[in-house]
């Protein structure tokens, strides 16, 4: 009796160590995906997520389109405006006003608004009773039109009633204008109103009153704005700022000051 119940326990630690040994293996087992079924999904993700590289197509190089009277030379330029027909002013002048004065590096370049009537008459920039008052400036601080000082304006054909020149009318004939100021390469400029003080500065918005008396830079050329002599003659109030500003130039480029005019 005693030896069947041993049988049968010994039977029975064999069935569990058997059932233990089972159970092992199915722990042990690697369930994880094998290294080549990886790297395949991992491609197939990079296929999905990466998308191949699309063909650089070069745009076409924008050709400059460079302005013909950049490259010419003063006496070519001038012929070239007495036929200018780029904006309307073409049609109601009858005299091109181009520039008058000394064209070898002078001390002051002067650059106004656009020729009157007198000016449009004759052919010659500032001549009229304006003309005549920058004149008595100029010699105020030993300058001259005949030894050193080159006037032009910002457009070459007189506005209808002597009225401000309109944007497209001052950007039709600016390329005169820039290659007039390369070629005679002066030493300073003055600009003579707000229609020149806002071109050549950039400040389109910008009032008389608070461009004038400062120093500003064209190309590298230092530049004073003031008020046109036109203006002054209307409003004799405006003498004393315009003579203040003359003296400023004055003094930056180390001319005699003779007397207020």
């Amino acid at each position: 009796m005693q030896d069947n119940k041993a049988l049968a326990l010994e039977n029975a630690l064999k069935s569990t160590e058997s059932l233990l040994d089972m159970l092992e293996s199915v722990v042990r087992k690697d369930f994880s995906p094998k290294s080549e079924s990886k790297t395949d999904y991992s491609n197939a993700v990079n296929k999905v997520l990466v998308p191949e590289p699309e063909v650089q197509v070069q745009p076409e190089p924008v050709k400059k389109v460079e302005d013909s009277r950049l490259s010419m030379t003063l006496e070519q330029l001038f012929e070239d405006c007495k036929s200018c027909s780029r904006c309307t002013l073409c049609k109601t002048r009858k005299n091109v006003v181009f520039g008058y004065g000394c064209t070898d590096r002078p001390s002051v370049l002067v650059v106004g608004e656009g020729p009157g009537a007198t000016e449009d008459e004759t052919g010659s920039p500032f001549v009229g009773r304006a003309g005549q008052y920058l004149d008595n400036w100029l010699k105020s601080i030993s300058l001259s039109r005949e030894e050193n000082v080159y006037i032009t304006n910002t457009v070459k054909c007189r506005p209808p009633e002597n009225r401000d020149p309109l944007p497209e009318e001052k950007s039709a004939c600016f390329a005169y204008l820039k290659k007039q100021i390369e070629i005679v390469n002066p030493q300073a400029i003055l600009c003579l109103g707000r229609p020149a003080s806002t071109l050549l500065t950039g400040q389109d918005d910008a009032p008389i009153a608070k461009l004038h008396g400062r120093f500003f830079f064209y190309e590298g050329i230092p530049m004073m704005c003031t008020y046109h002599p036109a203006a002054v003659l209307r409003n004799q109030e405006l003498r004393r700022p315009v003579w203040e500003d003359l003296q400023k130039l004055a003094n930056y480029l180390g001319l005699v000051i003779n007397r207020r005019r």
